[in-house]
């Protein structure tokens, strides 16, 4: 199993029963009491739980697991922390990104946001190709130089840098921007409604992602099915900047599965799922 496996069952866990011990996770998740301990460190560091004598508990705090960013004085967002929504619901995001990936082709020059779905897109991109990576995210950047991989031109977009998120924001990211023209880009938000279209959580980046989005031929959004029916506080787009929506397989309400028909019947965007 996996770090960020681990790491979600982790977090589930401590969701359901507010503690959790060594012991037993090292007995559910088959690993070692010295594997889970690491793990454990980790999560701390990213203010996700806290440790005690032999497991960990919640931080008791609501507002821990979406920590604000500030700038100043001001809270421009609540977004959660990246680091906990890289752990959420992996497989349908690995099957979604393995999907959209398949859309990438030679010499296209794509936009990647800084969200935690387009980042398993790094996975399924063909070794072979020759592609130029626009990103606002420090994640995207760090998996890119892993796969060391001279087929991959990346190009960071400037700005502020958000420890919470690890991405860049702010009028130096919109002006870097407006220098380029991908061809393609690849979104995700925090949901989608009939009546409010797509909105985020991120204050910070929806200019970042309206910026790129207005410039490419073509914007796919990758959104599991749990982005459905949900809103966000902060408006990003109507229907008619993206042209696909890639998903996963779901069983939907029958109302949720009759907004799904309306809004791609009546803005001409292909669905695609997983």
């Amino acid at each position: 199993m996996y770090s960020h496996e681990r790491k979600a069952k982790i977090i589930d866990l401590l969701k359901a029963q507010s503690s959790v011990s060594v012991n037993i996770l090292a007995d559910m998740l088959h690993t070692s009491k010295e594997t889970i301990r690491r793990d454990l460190k980790e999560l701390e560091s990213e203010g996700l739980l806290t440790r005690t004598h032999g497991g960990a508990i919640t931080n008791g705090n609501s507002r821990s697991v979406g920590a604000s960013a500030k700038y100043g004085d001001t809270v421009l967002n609540n977004e959660y922390p990246f680091a906990l929504r890289h752990v959420r619901n992996i497989p349908e995001k690995k099957m979604i990104a393995q999907r959209a990936a398949a859309f990438i082709e030679n010499r296209d020059t794509i936009f990647i946001d800084n969200s935690s779905t387009t980042l398993f897109l790094m996975d399924y991109i063909p070794r072979e190709i020759h592609l130029t990576i626009i990103t606002n995210s420090i994640k995207v950047l760090l998996e890119a130089a892993k796969l060391e991989n001279p087929n991959l031109s990346l190009i960071s977009l400037a700005g502020f840098y958000n420890c919470n998120n690890y991405s860049v924001y702010g009028t130096r990211t919109i002006k870097s921007a407006e220098d380029f023209f991908p061809n393609k880009s690849f979104i995700s938000c925090t949901g989608v409604t009939l009546e409010n279209r797509l909105t985020d959580i991120s204050l910070n980046e929806v200019d970042t992602k309206k910026a790129l989005m207005s410039k490419s031929k073509e914007t796919y959004l990758l959104a599991d099915h749990t982005k459905f029916e949900i809103n966000g506080p902060f408006y990003l787009s109507d229907f008619d900047a993206i042209d696909y929506i890639v998903t996963d397989k779901y069983d939907y309400t029958p109302q949720t599965g009759n907004n799904i028909r309306t809004i791609t019947s009546k803005n001409n965007i292909k669905i695609i799922t997983s």
